[in-house]
């Protein structure tokens, strides 16, 4: 049975707080425990919390960070006790 390749994973990512640009890189990649999903992204939006995150040390994130979770995709990947998402389901999050 060949090996499933681990999906091409990117973020956009703040290196240290107050900088600009963000840097878009490789990023880990995470599997789906039990009771969770991996979703492939299609769409991302970036809210005004977002940007005054990156403007503004307010909550005291470790860094490097990704800032920004509002998502839109198709799960990929479902963990075994996830009984409520299925795979090529589209879902925003």
């Amino acid at each position: 049975m060949e090996a499933k390749a681990t999906p091409h994973n990117v973020a956009a990512w703040a290196l240290k707080p107050k900088s600009r640009p963000l840097l878009v890189s490789a990023a880990p990649y995470t599997p789906s425990s039990r009771d969770n999903v991996v979703i492939k992204v299609q769409c991302v939006a970036i809210n005004p919390i977002d940007w005054i995150m990156q403007d503004q040390d307010l909550f005291g994130i470790k860094y490097p960070a990704v800032l920004g979770i509002d998502i839109a995709g198709t799960i990929e990947e479902a963990g075994a006790d996830v009984n409520d998402l299925k795979v090529g389901q589209k879902v925003i999050a």
